[in-house]
């Protein structure tokens, strides 16, 4: 019998009766086409059997003595004698530490200038496209995912995923939601209020933040952000060190508009976390249902202690405790700094006391410079936890909390944050001793000898 060339089919189908054959033709072109998609895929499923390392699985504090397969974008299989494919991709590993792709729980991957120059100076084209360099930046620290707590990162998300360019996971939140004159809003003084005389705010329009007051704009804020693609909901229920007109001590919200976006988080099966540092603003948020805390310096052992009755994660960057205020600061973000930083120290030893669940986050924005100091975190989490505490932090941890999207989390293939059969094959290899000393992080460019995100090795200096 004669061979047809696929596309041979395809035209021959298009020759049927117009009346009835078209739809016909359109279902053989699909059908050839999946065929095609499905040996495509078949054949990039190459394994990579990953040797001579000793694995971290991002659960347990233990090193162990195993071999690591890789297929496709999964880890397959986990320990030694292991079946492999004759033509696998066969990495020696030289008995380096070999731990899931860290998870960073709070970036802001847009926000690449201050507040003031986001609204005035970056149109989106440029925010996207310096976005991007981010992702690459991150990703090259090893960092293969990341939630984005609040900005015009969504498509930076799509763009990744599309293959654009190189970059981690990304769970989004989208604009982070606020309310007139909280944190995050970002209009001139010279901008009145859109419903008195003035305009919706540059960044608004681009996607930063949303500015709400009451219920029905929460709820259609909310309900747009999921729309847009974000995984889960963040809002600011105090002011912020950063923001320009919004005082630290502020409660923001009304309990209807925490509910409205309660009840959108929930309805869409996801969740929402809040920016919060005073009691009352997180004890609020926890009653209504908030799954995480981002910061909470300020915060006392009372309300600690509800945060552990009600499993709510703390995610907390380090970096200030022992820094200085950015430069760029005003006097106004001086001196909010210096108080959040005041109750840095007793907040966290209360956080260990009662045995929260504490994620790795950066919290790192507003410059280029700035950005590099995600790899600092390491160093300033080392003088407050220990080494197997914080890789804990940076994997599992943080894998189990942005998980908690539920249905919006676009990666539900396999699990995120360790390494065990059914994982994504997130991976990355170490020179160094991580459990032992996190330092040795904070130089990536050296001590990361392998990158791995997805089953696609970015990086390999062996």
């Amino acid at each position: 019998m004669r061979k047809v060339p696929m596309y041979g089919v395809c035209v021959r189908a298009l020759r049927f009766d117009r009346a009835r054959g078209f739809a016909a033709a359109i279902a053989l072109l699909a059908a050839a086409l999946g065929m095609l998609q499905i040996k495509a895929h078949a054949e990039d499923e190459q394994q990579i059997l990953i040797s001579n390392v000793r694995v971290f699985d991002g659960e347990n504090t233990h090193l162990v003595d195993a071999d690591v397969l890789v297929q496709g974008n999964m880890i397959v299989a986990f320990g030694s004698d292991l079946e492999v494919d004759s033509g696998a991709q066969r990495i020696d590993g030289g008995g380096r530490v070999l731990s899931p792709g860290f998870v960073d729980a709070h970036t802001h991957m847009s926000l690449i200038a201050p507040f003031d120059q986001l609204e005035n100076e970056y149109t989106g084209i440029y925010v996207g496209a310096a976005a991007g360099q981010v992702a690459e930046e991150m990703l090259m620290r090893g960092f293969t995912t990341v939630r984005d707590a609040g900005g015009a990162s969504i498509g930076v998300q799509r763009a990744i995923d599309d293959g654009w360019f190189a970059g981690p996971r990304v769970f989004s939140s989208g604009a982070f939601l606020t309310q007139t004159s909280g944190h995050l809003d970002m209009r001139d003084r010279t901008n009145p209020h859109h419903h008195m005389g003035g305009e919706h705010s540059h960044a608004q329009r681009i996607g930063h933040f949303t500015a709400v007051d009451g219920e029905a704009e929460m709820l259609g804020a909310a309900r747009q952000n999921f729309r847009n693609g974000a995984t889960q909901l963040k809002l600011a229920t105090n002011g912020g060190i950063s923001a320009n007109y919004s005082p630290l001590d502020i409660d923001q919200f009304t309990d209807a508009e925490l509910g409205a976006a309660a009840h959108v988080a929930e309805t869409f099966g996801s969740y929402f976390m809040v920016h919060a540092y005073y009691d009352e603003a997180v004890s609020r948020a926890i009653d209504f249902g908030a799954r995480s805390i981002e910061h909470g310096h300020l915060m006392t052992e009372d309300v600690i202690k509800k945060m552990a009755k009600n499993d709510v994660y703390l995610v907390v960057e380090a970096l200030m405790s022992n820094a200085d205020a950015p430069p760029q600061f005003t006097a106004d973000q001086r001196e909010k700094f210096e108080l959040a930083k005041s109750g840095f120290q007793e907040m966290i030893r209360l956080a260990k006391k009662h045995k929260l669940k504490i994620a790795f986050g950066s919290d790192v924005f507003l410059s280029r410079e700035a950005y590099k100091l995600q790899a600092m975190e390491w160093l300033a989490r080392a003088e407050i936890f220990s080494a197997p505490e914080i890789m804990l932090q940076a994997t599992s941890i943080g894998a189990e909390l942005i998980e908690l999207s539920g249905p919006r989390n676009r990666y539900r293939e396999g699990r995120l944050g360790v390494i065990q059969p059914g994982a994504y094959a997130d991976l990355v290899l170490i020179d160094g001793e991580p459990l032992e000393d996190v330092s040795v992080l904070a130089d990536p460019g050296k001590n990361l000898r392998l990158i791995m995100k997805d089953g696609v090795v970015y990086k390999n200096t062996l």
